[in-house]
């Protein structure tokens, strides 16, 4: 989304309110294990701190996700907040800066980032999650099977097993 900050580049501490409620297609780019819905909701204002424009706001989005121990499907939610600042391209020499040209800021990337780095890194549906079996496949959550548990282990590699002692 670019957001036309005209009115506030001139004058010090003046602020936009900013609502969206939009898809963000670029973010299926960055992560392919969940699917995002198309309801992200941003609110929030950009305010001129003398030359340096500053987002801050609360972000809202949904997406689904698989149990990284079963692979049930999740409903997600989550709110975060978002702060970020913007310096004119020709006064940064940074390139991780976000930056904006003239009288537009976009903020599509910094709302990408901060979704991105605030994704958990681990989604289970419960703590106590059993997972699947590892030799049939079996949901152990819903009912146990016959398969033994023992460790197998590569013939290749029996050798290193008393390495240590």
């Amino acid at each position: 989304m670019r957001v036309n900050v005209s009115e506030i580049i001139k004058t010090e501490g003046a602020g936009i309110d900013i609502n969206l409620v939009d898809d963000l297609p670029e973010i299926r780019e960055y992560n392919t294990s969940v699917e995002f819905k198309p309801s992200f909701k941003f609110t929030g204002r950009i305010v001129n701190l003398g030359g340096l424009l500053k987002l801050s706001g609360e972000l809202h989005y949904e997406f689904i996700a698989k149990c990284l121990r079963c692979l049930k499907s999740l409903d997600m939610t989550e709110d975060i907040e978002v702060i970020e600042s913007f310096v004119e391209v020709s006064k940064s020499d940074d390139v991780d800066a976000y930056t904006f040209e003239g009288n537009v800021v976009d903020i599509d990337k910094p709302l990408i980032d901060n979704i991105i780095l605030a994704m958990p890194m681990k989604i289970v549906c419960s703590e106590d999650c059993k997972g699947l079996c590892r030799t049939c496949g079996t949901n152990l959550n819903i009912k146990s099977c016959k398969c033994d548990e023992r460790e197998i282990v590569d013939p290749r590699m029996e050798i290193l097993k008393d390495y240590f002692k």
